[in-house]
């Protein structure tokens, strides 16, 4: 993913009036107290979407209370996210550590859960990371970052409880078939690898998802009477890959698996190379992106999609056959996405999945969609991050009502109270629980009020978390390798670069220093990143002015505190210019700074937009003037 990628809407509602999203060291005086964030009874929950190469941090405060309900995104209100490059840090629990102590906005963040979505097989709550070859540990990261519950799923997990939150308007129906309420859900996802997983309903009818590596089974070919093609392809991936005895599917079911497919039916039919289309993909040979923008018909590129959209289709089908998901089968990933209309309209998808001989009818009944939306891990996270809390206020307040019914009476009053927590924590207690004030708490009034209590009380009755057997590096299993990729390599550079420029871009001032005094102050529209200049929304209005040193400043209003966007030593460096804007455009007078731009690498740029065109003058003139006067102090320091 690159670092530069789109922004989901609950982060433009986050950042509504603030700073880009990207962590910069805050002065812990700027820091809001987790009692000024939370109201009454709320919990904060943090969650986590963690690929090979990034990882987006989420720190929502949630009411255990407020129920989860299907087809909605789960309870809670997003305070913080942010997006690091793994590669700049020593391990993940710096990653996290950074996070919670500097970016998150709360002062000492303590989450009472964490749940962490990894790309790497998850085992005893352990996961050898995948890339880095990080091996994490919720127990460890529980213990050293202070949080309760710290559970790690796999990231394809995370997707499957995002199939939960979707409303029916998210999702393409394949099929006429009605999900069954209460019955098993299969989600399956053609990315740059091939993720699987199912989902059950325990005893309360609450889903829990559990893994699946059905990815990395045997490749099966498929082929009427004579046609081989499929056959052939196995034998050429037999000696391409490992020469040994099996192929699993995710080599031909995925995005690497088109590149693949194709590469074989090169090899196979030279005659019928595009050179041009082949130089591409020798240039780019993991980007599937080469071979399905140039599918023409009776092209190889065409062949090759064809060929994958049948081993999706009865792989999906195979799946659909293990698990019997009459609550739904969900396809999800890149891949499926982008090609959605091609694989219905083509046919050899639904060809296939439907094709399982005397059972072929079976598969009629299993409702089948399509996911339209690509931010599923982060929402399956955050959905799993809430019922871990449910769950855990559930237990502690069934294990403190134990503590004091001292007399198992099914009640506890204020004199039981007193032997446990002393007369002080007791009439706490009282006070918080006691709803209908008759003197007696009953395990519902108990259960309820639970989260209001405070910490204090909490740590003295928590019991001692169960011992985790650690498992060795070994004995954990080695995330997969799908080769080098030059493309991937060069995002990740850029990702780096963008990442550590834009930290040192975030720095927070004192609005009453003198230095700091504005010598002139405007409104001005700041474009958000990667945002559409034709919608309104996507202009943050914002106060920005000149400091007395030649500084430009801004004010974030859902931080409470004064910026420096760039300074005059910046600004000397820096390109300024007009933008000329679509006839749509939100706002028309539109003018863009490039800090930095005339060495090195540049920062990011920034659109501003001005209220009128004197307005956007105004700033013009008076930059273009500052910028004279630093590059004329810049030469003066020099000689």
């Amino acid at each position: 993913a690159a670092l530069e990628g789109h922004r989901r809407s609950r982060v433009s509602q986050c950042d509504a009036a603030g700073g880009p999203m990207w962590g910069g060291k805050r002065k812990s005086s700027e820091l809001r107290n987790q009692e000024e964030v939370l109201r009454p009874g709320e919990k904060l929950v943090l969650s986590a979407d963690c690929g090979g190469t990034t990882t987006r941090l989420m720190l929502y405060r949630v009411d255990p209370n407020e129920k989860v309900l299907p087809k909605t995104p789960a309870p809670g209100a997003l305070l913080a996210e942010e997006k690091y490059p793994n590669i700049a840090f020593k391990s993940f629990e710096d990653i996290i550590n950074l996070f919670l102590s500097q970016d998150c906005g709360v002062k000492s963040a303590q989450p009472s859960v964490a749940v962490l979505a990894l790309a790497g097989v998850v085992m005893n709550n352990q996961c050898r990371f995948t890339n880095l070859d990080w091996c994490i540990s919720g127990h460890d990261l529980s213990t050293k970052l202070k949080i309760p519950r710290v559970e790690l799923i796999n990231d394809f997990v995370a997707q499957g409880y995002g199939m939960l939150t979707l409303g029916d308007d998210e999702v393409q129906k394949l099929n006429d078939a009605v999900p069954q309420p209460g019955a098993p859900i299969a989600c399956i996802g053609a990315g740059t690898g091939l993720g699987q997983c199912f989902l059950v309903p325990d005893s309360r009818g609450e889903y829990h998802c559990h893994p699946s590596e059905g990815a990395h089974g045997e490749f099966a070919p498929r082929g009427a009477g004579t046609d081989f093609t499929q056959i052939d392809l196995l034998k050429h991936l037999k000696v391409k890959l490992n020469g040994w005895n099996r192929i699993s599917v995710e080599r031909v079911v995925s995005g690497t698996g088109i590149c693949n497919i194709y590469e074989f039916l090169a090899y196979m039919k030279p005659e019928k190379i595009d050179p041009k289309v082949h130089r591409n993909h020798l240039a780019r040979p993991m980007d599937a992106g080469v071979i399905a923008s140039n599918a023409w018909p009776g092209s190889l590129c065409e062949h090759a999609l064809k060929i994958f959209a049948s081993c999706y289709g009865a792989q999906c089908g195979t799946t659909a056959l293990s698990v019997q998901p009459f609550g739904g089968m969900y396809l999800t990933g890149g891949v499926t996405k982008r090609m959605a209309e091609w694989l219905l309209e083509e046919g050899s998808f639904l060809s296939s999945y439907y094709d399982k001989g005397r059972l072929s009818a079976l598969l009629e009944k299993v409702p089948l969609m399509i996911v339209k939306s690509d931010d599923m891990g982060q929402r399956g996270a955050h959905l799993r991050a809430v019922q871990l809390l449910q769950t855990e206020m559930e237990v502690q307040s069934r294990k403190l009502f134990e503590e004091l019914d001292l007399d198992q009476s099914g009640t506890v009053n204020l004199a039981l109270a007193k032997q446990k927590l002393g007369e002080a924590g007791a009439k706490k207690l009282v006070d918080e629980l006691d709803t209908n004030q008759d003197g007696a708490i009953d395990f519902e009034e108990f259960r309820q009020g639970f989260s209001k209590l405070p910490d204090s009380i909490l740590r003295a009755i928590r019991p001692p978390d169960e011992v985790e057997v650690q498992m060795s590096k070994d004995e954990l299993v080695a995330p997969a390798s799908r080769g080098m990729d030059l493309r991937r390599d060069a995002n990740l550079n850029e990702m780096i670069t963008t990442y550590q420029n834009r930290r040192s871009r975030r720095k927070s001032i004192n609005p009453f220093e003198d230095r700091n005094a504005p010598v002139f102050k405007t409104v001005l529209y700041k474009l958000r990143l990667d945002g559409d200049v034709r919608k309104p929304t996507d202009w943050l209005k914002r106060d920005y002015w000149v400091n007395k040193v030649g500084g430009i400043c801004w004010f974030s209003t859902t931080e409470k505190r004064a910026m420096l966007y760039c300074s005059k030593k910046d600004l000397a460096k820096a390109l300024i210019e007009i933008v000329e804007v679509p006839a749509d455009s939100a706002y028309k007078h539109v003018f863009r700074i490039t800090p930095n731009h005339t060495e090195g690498k540049p920062f990011s740029a920034t659109e501003f937009a001005a209220e009128s065109a004197e307005g956007l003058d105004f700033w013009i003139s008076q930059l273009r003037a500052m910028q004279s006067e630093a590059r004329r102090q810049a030469a003066e320091a020099q000689r």
